[in-house]
Parts: C-alpha cells; structure tokens; sequence
C-alpha cells in the first residue's frame, strides 16, 4: 500500500477532504447564485420600470371619448346626407381596371413557395387526436400527454393542469375544448427526441348539432372564406387557378362593384358579420371604450337560435379582426373559435424565426390548415355557418399569396366531390386590397384597395326553390355593392330576413344594405349606400396643377396637423418637414372645387384613424407628400 492509499483509508482525511471540496463549490456556486439573483432583480425593476414608462405615455395619447365616438357617427350621417342630396341624379360608373396594367406590374414579384420543414406528430380529426403514423414508425415507444386549452374570453384563457398520458398510437378524445397542448418524447435512432406543440379538433360535446325549429330544417348552410388584403384584379394576378376555377367550373358570380365602406378588414368584416358599423359600438372600441365585444350583435348568434352550428376560423389574433381596434369577444362568438388555439401556438415558438415559425403549423402552412379545419368543419352533422379567414401570408406581402393558389384549388375540388356544394351557399372575398405596399400609393392601387374580392356560388338546393335569383345577382355583377349588402343577402339565403338592418341614410329612396337576389338600381350612389367619399371608387378626382394655391396649402396643413398630432410625444416623434409633393387630386360636392375662395378652414382627416367633423365638407383633396422621415403619406384626404 503507498502512501497515499494509506493515508485516504482514514476516516479524518476523508472528512477534511470533503470539507475542502464543499468551500471549494461554496466559493464557485454562491458568487454565481448571486449574481444570478442580483441580474435577476435588476432585470425585474427595468421591466417595471418599462411598464410604467408606458402606461404614462399612453395615458398622454389623443383618445375618443365615446361621446366623441357618437358624434363622429352623427358627423358621418350628415355628411352622407349632403352627398346624396348633391349627387342626386349622378350615375357610380366602377373603373374598369387592367389587372395587368404596367403600372401594377412593377411591383409583382415571383416569391418561392412557402415550404413547411417541421413535422406536427399529433394530429386530430374531428374529435380524435393521435400520434400520426410516420411518427410511430420513425420513433419508438412514444409518450405524449394531453392538456386541454380552455378558453373562457379573448383576455382569459389558460391550459389546464389536468394531464392525460397516452402511449404510442392511443387515442386522446377531445371533451372540454376543440384544442388541446401536447407534450411527446421518444426514442430515435437511440436518442430520446422531444415534441412540443398544439393540435385543433372538434369537441366531442358538441358532436350532437343543435336544436333546429320546427320548419327549419331546410334551410342551406353557409360558408364564407376570406383572404387578407385580396382585391380582386390581384386574385386575378396572384391566384389564377383558383379564379379559373370559381370563374369557369363552380359558375361563380365575381362582383366588379364590391367596394369597401371603411378602412382595413374590421371595416369590411364588421357590416358583414352584423349589417351595421363600427361607429354603432363605441364602447367596444379600445380608442373610445373598455367593453369587450357583445357576440349577440354577430349573425352566429342569430343564426344559431336557428338551429345553425358555427364556427369563426381566422389565423393572427394578435391583429385579428375584433382585437386589433377592438377589445376582444366577451366569450366565445361561436361554436367553434380558434382565437385560443393561435395565441398558445404563438407562445411556444415565440423565439422561432423563419418561414417554420411565420407561416407554419407542423408540416403545412397556415392557410392550408385553416382550409383543412374547415374542410373538417363539413363533415359534422346538422345544418352549418363558418366564417374562415386567413391573413397569413398576404397580410404582411401579398406577392406570398401565389402559395395558396394550388391549395386552395384542392379545396375547391373537395369540397365540390364532398357534395357540399348542392346545399351550401359559398363566398370567397378579400376584405380590401393592399394597404402597405409601394403599390398603394399608385392610383390603380388605390382603386384595387376600395375594391376586394367578391365571388357568389348559389347552391343547388337553393336554385331549385328560388330559380329567379341566379338571374338577379348576374344582374348585380357590375353594380355598386357593399359588405352591408353581403349581410342582407345571407339571411335572404337562409330566410331569415327579418333580421335585415332597416336603417337608411336620411333622404335616400334604399335602405343601405340591399339583398344581391333583387335587382339593385344602377343609378344607387355611395353616399345611398353608406360610402364616404374618400372610399368610393365611383369617384373621379381631378388633378390639382402645381400653380393652384391650394395645392401647396393642402399639402401643408396635412403635415402641420400630424406634427399636432405627435406634439405631446415630440421627445420620440421627429417633426416632420414637408420634402416633396407627388400629385394632389380634388372632388368637389358643389361642383366648384377650383373656384377661388378667399377663406379656407382646412381639416385633416387620415380616415379611419383620425375622425373629423366631414359634415359641413364640400371639397375634398387627396394626396401623396413626403415628409423629413423619408416615408410617404398615401392616402391622406384634407376636406374644407
């Protein structure tokens, strides 16, 4: 034995080794649990600090009382008013629009398709979810566990502590929730390999399709699928199959006169989910109220005491339509809601990048997954209403939308093979065209932007009871419609029209949203059906020459009102400089818009965002300028 194993077979030499290896971690670990501790508090005061610093400046922002928010909708009705009694006798003649035209053309762009490299290895279909075949083949003795997502309003929602284990090919039964969180881990190529992610079925509680009124059970079902910032020429550039297809083989009727009534989708999706606007619900919008959204004003409500099942799919509820200028439903709008499913997908991978993280779910991209819950959505019993809306991907760059063209033929295709087309009424629409690209600032594109997408296939079913209406809405192709007219054509589909909003803008002869199954007057006005000015596309604006001295005026009043606007955060917000002036156009209600004038009160209005008093407003300019930020203003309109 030498003398180190001698020496180790004491009991003391042990004991004062240990001690020196113990101070030893002492001397590493505490100064790094500390500092760990003393980076974790500093992060936690800064973080506070953050949120006060701009809580406070919010509380600086400009915002619309309600009372304001009312007297803008009363402003609004006055100034239709005046349109109407001033174009009484006029004719809205559309543009006819080269969807080809150079001046568009530019700015077409030949993108790659959206390709989905990740592997989702649970799936549902209807109410059953499971680990997916190629995933058990690949990897062993896999383990996943259920919990369930509940939702309970667009603020609350939360995944549940209960867990449930399954192993290898079991089935998980949806119960509580149509979404459940997932957790796997198995064995490949003898490294244990994890999975983390969210799957959306069908609850198998309402499996059962609800209670249909006695005489009610005919009645057809409805689908409306939408596509963010889709006009319809660039359905026509951007989506050709899918055009030929509705165009030629489903015989859809493709309205040139759709024209938005506001500003981004709320404008166009609000009136036709509810007939009426977003001015009529003050206290639900978060610059005039703190009100979550009442789901009872929306036709799911309405349609459900019918007996209807219902379901609103749409894909980024961080800008989604009742969450980005409103606060969010109060509870679920209708039967199945997919609000909490993208909110909990987006947590997970909230550090993920690419086109995986930005336009993926598992192995296919966000469009085809809303396509595949609505394709799902079909095959439940009973009678059906769905509102299916993807953003992704056209919202951020609508060059992307090439990618859902062949998947969303193979929709098409199934959903006609599926039979649904003979008791279904179909509508596929974009809620406006591009708003943030070059594209906008052309006057195409301005156009193409007030006039989205709007295709009408009438079911079979309802053909054969009402034969006369197919004749009737060709004869609307080309006449000026709107969502509001959308709405009323719905519940004329379904015969419920004693839900049609009666409301009509003060001296016309119409109410404002009119069923697309009667012949609509050629000679009906914007202002009649609730257009203003700015949106409509019947509109010919008349250049203004450089030499007027409104032209220089106008210009300056829209970048003295901004700089108002920012004043109260000029330590964030440069002032801004006017550079340069691209065009100026006029309209003028009393048909003298350059008659010089020797007294001008000049209010800005960028619509939709800043609210103006428009009723006493007889002129009204549109133009393009260019500030010191280097960015242009598009689409701001100064009335006086």
């Amino acid at each position: 034995m030498d003398t180190t194993e001698k020496w180790q077979s004491y009991p003391l030499y042990n004991c004062i080794q240990k001690t020196m290896k113990r101070r030893l971690y002492l001397r590493i670990i505490v100064p790094l649990l500390y500092t760990y501790l003393f980076t974790g508090c500093v992060f936690a005061l800064c973080w506070i600090s953050f949120v006060l610093h701009t809580l406070c400046e919010i509380e600086t922002l400009p915002k619309l009382s309600s009372s304001n928010t009312t007297d803008t909708r009363r402003n609004i009705e006055i100034y239709l008013e005046k349109s109407l009694e001033l174009d009484n006798g006029t004719v809205c003649q559309i543009p006819q629009l080269n969807p080809f035209s150079p001046e568009i053309m530019k700015f077409d762009k030949k993108l790659p398709q959206i390709v989905c490299t990740q592997q989702a290895w649970v799936k549902c279909h209807l109410s059953k979810c499971q680990v997916i075949p190629s995933i058990l083949k690949s990897v062993p003795y896999v383990k996943c566990t259920y919990r369930n997502i509940i939702y309970l309003d667009d603020a609350l929602y939360y995944v549940s502590k209960m867990m449930t284990d399954i192993e290898g090919a079991g089935v998980y039964v949806l119960e509580d929730s149509d979404h459940v969180m997932v957790n796997c881990s198995g064995i490949y190529r003898y490294i244990r390999t994890y999975w983390e992610g969210v799957a959306a079925g069908f609850r198998k509680a309402v499996e059962m399709p609800p209670l249909v009124p006695p005489g009610r059970e005919d009645t057809v079902n409805v689908l409306i699928f939408a596509f963010d910032s889709l006009s319809r020429n660039g359905f026509i550039r951007k989506m050709p199959d899918s055009y030929k297809f509705l165009k030629f083989v489903l015989n859809a009727t493709i309205l040139t006169g759709f024209n938005v009534v506001g500003e981004a989708t709320v404008a166009t999706v609000l009136p036709l989910l509810t007939g009426r606007t977003e001015w009529d619900f003050p206290e639900s919008r978060k610059s005039s109220g703190c009100k979550r959204f009442n789901t009872s004003e929306l036709i799911f409500h309405k349609v459900k005491l019918d007996g209807y099942r219902t379901a609103y799919f749409e894909d980024q509820p961080d800008i989604g339509t009742f969450q980005f200028r409103f606060n969010g439903f109060i509870e679920r709008p209708a039967d199945h809601y997919l609000y909490d499913f993208y909110k909990v997908l987006n947590r997970l991978r909230y550090l993920d990048t690419g086109d995986d993280a930005l336009h993926c779910i598992g192995d296919i991209p966000k469009y085809e997954f809303i396509m595949k819950i609505t394709e799902q959505y079909f095959k439940l019993d009973g009678k059906k209403f769905c509102f299916s809306f993807t953003a992704n991907p056209s919202h951020d760059d609508f060059n992307k939308i090439t990618s859902a063209d062949t998947a969303f033929v193979r929709f098409l295709q199934q959903f006609r093979s599926d039979g649904h087309l003979r008791n279904t009424l179909l509508l596929v629409m974009g809620d406006h065209g591009v708003r943030y690209e070059k594209v906008r600032a052309t006057v195409q594109g301005k156009l193409e932007h007030r006039l989205p997408l709007m295709a009408i296939v009438l079911p079979e079913k309802l053909l054969a009871k009402r034969p006369e209406i197919e004749s009737a809405l060709q004869s609307n192709e080309d006449v000026l419609t709107t969502p509001y007219d959308i709405y009323a054509t719905i519940l004329d589909a379904i015969d419920m029209r004693e839900h049609w909003n009666p409301y009509k803008i003060k001296g016309a002869h119409l109410t404002r949203g009119l069923t697309l199954f009667e012949p609509i007057p050629r000679t009906r006005l914007c202002s009649e059906a609730g257009i203003e000015t700015h949106w409509c596309a019947c509109i010919r604006w008349e250049p203004v020459p450089p030499t007027d001295s409104k032209y220089h005026r106008v210009a300056a009043s829209l970048v003295n009102h901004i700089n108002f606007l920012t004043e109260p955060l000029r330590m964030k917000c440069a002032k801004r400089k006017l550079i340069s002036i691209s065009y100026v156009l006029v309209y003028d209600l009393s048909r003298n818009a350059l008659e010089p004038t020797s007294k001008y009160q000049l209010e800005v209005s960028v619509y939709s965002y800043l609210y103006i008093d428009k009723s006493k407003a007889t002129t009204f300019f549109r133009l393009l300028v260019e500030a010191n930020t280097g960015m242009p203003i598009a689409d701001a309109c100064v009335a006086i």
